[in-house]
């Protein structure tokens, strides 16, 4: 939720991973992405082998599923796709202190 969005981005290298449970109805990523959340402070992940996006759900899910997590990140922020993808993996190359 929002409240611990705030709290949790207050530690300075602290990003949060987006995951396939986000392309569920019922999530509440939503609400919580654009309001709260940086584009420089997210990463996507794919809680493989668990939590496949839709359409993929039910099946064992992997690292190739991600791309569904990416467009659904962009649509909730409203950017292109290559935006999410651009600054997702410029966030994990910081994170993990990585160069191309």
């Amino acid at each position: 939720n929002e409240i611990e969005a705030q709290e949790l981005l207050q530690f300075p290298r602290f990003v949060l991973g987006i995951g396939g449970v986000s392309t569920f109805r019922k999530s509440h990523l939503p609400e919580v992405l654009p309001a709260v959340v940086p584009l420089d402070r997210i990463v996507l992940e794919t809680d493989a082998p668990y939590m496949a996006p839709v359409p993929l759900r039910g099946q064992r899910c992997d690292s190739s599923m991600i791309l569904h997590t990416a467009r659904r990140a962009a649509e909730i922020r409203g950017v292109s796709l290559r935006t999410i993808l651009d600054a997702t993996v410029n966030n994990a190359l910081s994170l993990f202190n990585c160069k191309l």
